[in-house]
């Protein structure tokens, strides 16, 4: 790469640079590298396939190897010294990774340099066993092939700059004004920006953000500029809905803001309520045709695939969908009850089902009456899927269900990249399915999707403490504390995002913080007593934490009080015969959230004990 020619070495370069550059962080993660590259993570990866046939994470990594067996070759330092300098936080998985790579083990490189034996050899890739097949051919064909091959890799390239120039694209779909003049039709306008907002999320080249964060720029004076840097958009759409009775008439204009701000496209649409699915697929298609975006045949054939709707029907399924949009428990249980009168009026209509599925599998993650929740999910994402195979939200409630009730992991994946196939911007999906890879130690892949979620939504406090928790626990504590911190400025003392922050203080040794954090916590539900005595164990107060579980247990009589919390406070004090007792009956009646187990902090000694991987065998979980 001395003779850098093409726009392609010039960004391999780049990503090499930034990673020698870094290479003595431990903490330097593929998210770190993308951002300094100025690529999302997605795109990064996608990129390095394309170019180098190798994932971020081994490109990263044959990175540090290299630089590895250069240092070693120099005799400069031990080998546990040189792990370090390259970033491997263990030298006995850095001798694993290195080994791996040059069939030889780091600790050999001196000896074999000093007997004149040393030999590194580096596995094949595609493009070595390719150039060995070439030399084997007689020379003739080695041209014919060489210059199909030249032929092939440049139609390649063009396709691909092509493709590149449309995967950097991201959109936001601001709250469409009302103009029908009747405010009652404020339902059926949140209905349309979030269908718009779901049906261009189907183009895996574009990322949307959700209708959640766009929320906030309801009749906002700021420039567009100003909102597109807040959801790091290059283009807006803004439109508004001038009837919405038996027929429907939408306006669109689409913006774009960067380098400077331009009008993209202005459209009209217009046609019965009963032909709304239609208009919505026709608005995505046209914005995609305007912004300059390919869409791949599955992407045409889904933009394309449209019905009639029965317009009482339709309007049923869009008021119980703005009712549970609310997020209060009668709020839900409205929303629940018009989407009930939707499929009464029409039992053959998936949409109603899908967010009957989604609703209840999420109240069932929320631990509200979880087994009547899952099992109502079940059966009408079942229903919906019958109906109509591609909606993704269903799909995400049967891999939600399976998640934190069914076990069945294999279903939960395909399920998650069911619902991603379908909609690649389903923050929902790529929330839950980030602790999926969790559960399965799968570290790059976790933090990604719970990054997508963030990305996606990224006012959702909830998303940023997902993340903060995540980086919490691979132990990347600086990325914890920013993401909780963030998750509190968007909404102020939310707990998931105290809880995290004050772990994560503890972890840096700020414990008077993490006190005052302890204290805002709501101290009345079991969940948060049980996580709230790890504090209190880790800074020397292990008696409140002793306290806190008496107090659990004794209430166990008068209410049934989760097992799960019970038996996981009781491991961190280091009672594991109780606390094997409580999980074991947790796993027997697949009592929410046991899968969780491994992440809780403060379980070492229980994690010692052999009967854990018992338990991790039983919940079909790697330890």
């Amino acid at each position: 790469m001395n003779n850098l020619t093409s726009s392609d070495d010039q960004f391999l370069a780049r990503v090499k640079r930034i990673i020698e550059e870094n290479i003595g962080n431990e903490y330097f993660s593929v998210e770190d590298l993308a951002r300094n590259a100025g690529l999302s993570r997605s795109m990064l990866h996608r990129k390095l396939i394309k170019l180098t046939g190798k994932s971020a994470t081994d490109f990263v990594t044959e990175i540090r190897v290299t630089k590895a067996r250069e240092l070693l070759e120099k005799n400069v330092a031990n080998v546990s010294e040189i792990s370090y300098r390259v970033g491997f936080s263990d030298p006995s998985y850095f001798t694993k990774v290195f080994k791996k790579y040059y069939k030889i083990l780091p600790g050999d490189v001196k000896k074999q340099i000093s007997e004149g034996t040393y030999h590194p050899v580096i596995a094949p890739d595609q493009t070595s066993t390719a150039q060995s097949w070439v030399k084997s051919v007689k020379p003739l064909y080695r041209t014919l092939i060489i210059l199909f091959a030249c032929t092939l890799i440049a139609v390649v390239i063009y396709y691909y700059n092509r493709q590149s120039r449309s995967e950097e694209k991201s959109i936001a779909v601001l709250p469409l004004q009302n103009f029908t003049g009747d405010p009652e039709n404020e339902y059926i306008i949140d209905g349309l920006h979030d269908a718009l907002i779901g049906e261009l999320g189907r183009i895996e080249s574009l990322r949307v953000i959700s209708r959640t964060s766009t929320l906030r720029y309801r009749d906002s004076n700021e420039s567009m500029k100003s909102i597109a840097r807040d959801l790091d958009a290059k283009v807006l759409v803004e439109g508004s809905v001038m009837e919405a009775a038996d027929s429907l008439r939408l306006l669109l204009q689409v913006i774009k803001t960067a380098p400077r701000e331009s009008h993209m496209m202005v459209g009209e649409y217009q046609d019965a309520l009963q032909n709304v699915l239609k208009m919505q697929k026709l608005a995505a298609t046209d914005i995609a045709r305007k912004m300059g975006i390919r869409l791949s045949d599955e992407e045409k054939q889904l933009l394309s695939k449209s019905r009639t709707v029965n317009p009482e029907t339709y309007k049923y399924y869009l008021r119980g969908m703005y009712h549970m949009n609310q997020g209060s428990p009668d709020s839900f249980e409205k929303g629940i009850r018009y989407m009930l009168k939707a499929i009464e009026t029409d039992p053959g209509d998936p949409l109603a089902y899908a967010g009957l599925a989604l609703g209840y599998a999420i109240q069932g993650h929320g631990m509200v009456t979880p087994e009547g929740s899952f099992r109502s999910a079940a059966a009408a994402a079942e229903r919906a899927l019958r109906i109509d195979p591609s909606l993704d939200e269903a799909y995400t409630a049967l891999a939600l269900i399976n998640s934190y009730q069914g076990w069945d992991w294999p279903k939960v994946k395909d399920d998650f990249e069911k619902a991603l196939a379908n909609n690649p911007n389903n923050a929902v999906a790529h929330l839950h399915f980030s602790f999926y890879y969790l559960l399965f130690n799968e570290r790059e892949k976790a933090l990604y999707h719970a990054n997508m979620a963030a990305t996606l939504e990224p006012f959702a406090a909830a998303n940023q403490t997902t993340l903060a928790w995540m980086n919490y626990y691979y132990g990347n504590y600086d990325q914890a504390e920013m993401h909780a911190r963030k998750a509190l400025e968007l909404e102020e003392d939310v707990p998931y995002g105290v809880l995290v922050l004050g772990w994560t203080l503890i972890r840096k040794g700020d414990y008077q913080e993490a006190l005052v954090l302890q204290k805002k916590l709501p101290a009345y539900q079991d969940y948060y007593k049980m996580l709230t005595s790890y504090a209190y164990i880790q800074i020397g107060q292990p008696e409140k934490a002793l306290a806190l579980l008496d107090e659990m247990e004794s209430a166990n009589g008068e209410k049934s009080v989760n097992p799960v919390f019970r038996g996981v406070l009781a491991g961190m004090l280091g009672y594991n015969d109780r606390a094997f007792e409580l999980l074991y009956e947790a796993c027997d009646h697949k009592i929410f959230p046991i899968t969780y187990l491994k992440i809780y902090p403060g379980l070492e000694g229980l994690k010692k004990d052999p009967r854990y991987n018992i338990l991790m065998h039983k919940l079909h979980l790697p330890v």
